[in-house]
């Protein structure tokens, strides 16, 4: 997978057709998959094709940059390098992109050698969200994917954000393509959050820990009183690096933290961690 950092400005070094997958992808959930088996579908009928998506570093509301977010960029890589696509464009906002016209969207879409487009039913662009699907279709290939509901309702990032908020792990893995993960740097096992993210509630929770491609099993404390989360891994027999990313997994939640006195991983959580994951 080829990845680029997109400024909207300049033609990037692709000379294959390119299917675009064209959204902001947050997150990556059972909605986005829609439109990721329709450009697989294309692309297998297209077999000279390759498979590309444009993601945003940050979301945009309201012409302004978000800087919280459900999931890391670098979480949102591993996921779409396992989901096949050839190349993603990263676009990072700023001013100018922020006031980006339609018009010239269009044409910076055109100078990659962009013939089909996939997008979501109200997928909008440019500047005050000025640009729709019906301007998109008189200069590309456009393909809308169907829209995927849960329980009558539209699957949506801000949906898996409140999920995540209350701690609910379970719904939110239900509504994700991967379990929700972060990646951190812990010191003898204590970590901080990652700066800029949605915080989870705050509790103890079963998780994988992958560390140099190898999955360890254990528990997390997510603490409501320290910075200082935990990480308590039953299988590992060496204290990684601090400098050492781990892809943490979050799996489901044993309880969460209303007290001082409970801020803390114990024997009770450690017993129904292990039967938690002797079970799956």
């Amino acid at each position: 997978m080829k990845i680029f950092n997109w400024n909207l400005n300049e033609k990037l070094n692709t000379n294959d057709n390119l299917i675009l997958c064209l959204g902001g992808f947050e997150s990556l959930h059972l909605g986005h998959n829609e439109l990721f088996k329709l450009a697989k579908s294309y692309k297998n009928d297209n077999p000279n094709s390759k498979l590309a998506i444009s993601i945003f570093a940050n979301s945009i509301k309201n012409n302004e940059v978000i800087e919280k977010k459900l999931l890391q960029l670098k979480v949102r890589l591993y996921i779409l390098a396992n989901l096949d696509f050839d190349y993603v464009f990263i676009i990072t906002p700023n001013k100018e992109i922020i006031n980006i016209s339609d018009n010239k969207f269009i044409e910076e879409l055109k100078k990659m050698n962009i013939k089909t487009i996939i997008c979501g039913q109200d997928y909008r662009f440019g500047f005050n969200h000025q640009g729709d699907i019906s301007k998109l279709k008189k200069h590309f290939n456009v393909h809308v994917a169907s829209e995927k509901k849960v329980n009558h309702s539209k699957i949506s990032t801000h949906l898996i954000k409140e999920l995540i908020s209350e701690g609910n792990i379970n719904y939110a893995n239900e509504l994700l393509l991967e379990k929700y993960a972060l990646i951190i740097k812990a010191d003898k096992f204590i970590f901080h959050l990652p700066e800029n993210i949605i915080k989870i509630k705050s509790g103890i929770y079963v998780v994988n820990a992958i560390i140099k491609d190898i999955e360890y099993h254990g528990l997390c404390l997510i603490s409501k009183y320290s910075n200082d989360n935990k990480l308590y891994l039953f299988d590992i027999t060496t204290i990684p690096s601090k400098h050492q990313e781990i892809y943490t997994e979050f799996l489901g939640a044993i309880r969460y933290i209303d007290a001082k006195q409970n801020d803390n991983i114990n024997d009770e959580d450690l017993k129904i961690a292990k039967k938690y994951l002797e079970s799956i």
